[in-house]
């Protein structure tokens, strides 16, 4: 099991740490109220509003986990030249967070709006595009991005990928080169494309569905060691972590296998954001020399604390203590 100290380990370690996030930053916006009728114009639920809260989500989420470990954490990510990246930056900047945004004009920030009541998703509006960079802004991308890894030279980077159209193929190559050139940990929350082009990377966790559609198969427990260790041997990796939801995480590292089950029962009020509390403690965890054995418990910590929560909300570390 973990222990508090193994806790301080951490915070202390992270304090040391200049971290970088780059991917798909997005705003969440979450419309709370009450419902306790049906509308006499359609079959619908009628809300009545209590209140609106703005949160950053994606990769700034994950940049906000990174900050509330200790971290002096920034972050690089694909926005409009519009109202809600301002928002967004703000959002960030107040939490000591470093704002490097490539702003793409007529294309919009990503934006989730989420209609929600008594911590039930009642409906979720999107608004994005997912068309990838190319050609000369591709481009004008990746030296906005190398620039900012010669002048800043981060210990550790976050690739936090949503399919938004910021991680390219090219991308992404150039920064694992430049992590490995220069001894910066690496870790990687992947999404369906170009789920196969980091190699390289420390630490690689994907989540079981997105493993499945990777390996082309439905996955089982039985079927992970095998998987695991092929994509290690074929793209480099020095960790990978395979989130499995309410069943814990499934580690790999060189000859060990993990499965690592929660150690405590929670009610799950929300997912949202889970995934990118995971990752935080996963890297963290590994970047501070915990064991294998560790960084699992730490992993599942973090996660069940978020499931815990409605809507987005980072860790606290200070309040993990509790839970152990």
């Amino acid at each position: 099991m973990i222990t508090n100290e193994d806790l301080l380990t951490v915070q202390r370690k992270a304090k040391t740490l200049k971290a970088l996030v780059i991917g798909d930053a997005m705003l969440d916006i979450y419309i709370n109220g009450i419902v306790e009728r049906l509308s006499p114009e359609a079959p619908v639920p009628v809300l009545t509003h209590l209140n609106t809260e703005t949160k950053a989500g994606g990769a700034a989420n994950v940049a906000l986990n990174l900050a509330s470990w200790g971290c002096d954490t920034s972050i690089i990510g694909l926005t409009g030249e519009d109202e809600q990246a301002e928002r967004l930056r703000s959002i960030l900047n107040e939490n000591n967070i470093a704002t490097y945004f490539f702003a793409v004009p007529f294309r919009p920030t990503t934006q989730k709006t989420r209609v929600v009541a008594a911590s039930h998703h009642l409906l979720r509006i999107d608004e994005e595009s997912s068309e990838y960079l190319s050609g000369e802004v591709e481009e004008r991308a990746q030296k906005f991005i190398e620039d900012h890894l010669d002048q800043n030279r981060p210990d550790l980077i976050i690739l936090q990928d949503y399919n938004k159209g910021f991680l390219t193929e090219r991308i992404i190559s150039a920064i694992i080169e430049f992590g490995r050139n220069h001894n910066v940990f690496i870790a990687v929350d992947p999404k369906e494309k170009n789920f196969m082009s980091f190699t390289g990377a420390n630490l690689f966790k994907p989540n079981l569905r997105e493993a499945s559609l990777a390996a082309n198969k439905t996955l089982e427990l039985e079927d992970l060691a095998g998987l695991t260790a092929g994509w290690s041997d074929k793209m480099d990796f020095s960790t990978v972590a395979i989130t499995l939801g309410s069943q814990g995480i499934f580690l790999q590292k060189g000859d060990d296998t993990l499965h690592i089950v929660p150690s405590r029962e929670i009610d799950v009020v929300d997912v949202c954001g889970a995934g990118d509390a995971v990752i935080c403690g996963l890297a963290l965890a590994q970047v501070s020399g915990l064991s294998l054995y560790k960084t699992g418990h730490l992993a599942n910590l973090a996660g069940a604390y978020v499931c815990s929560h409605s809507g987005v909300v980072t860790i606290k570390p200070t309040e993990l203590s509790d839970w152990i």
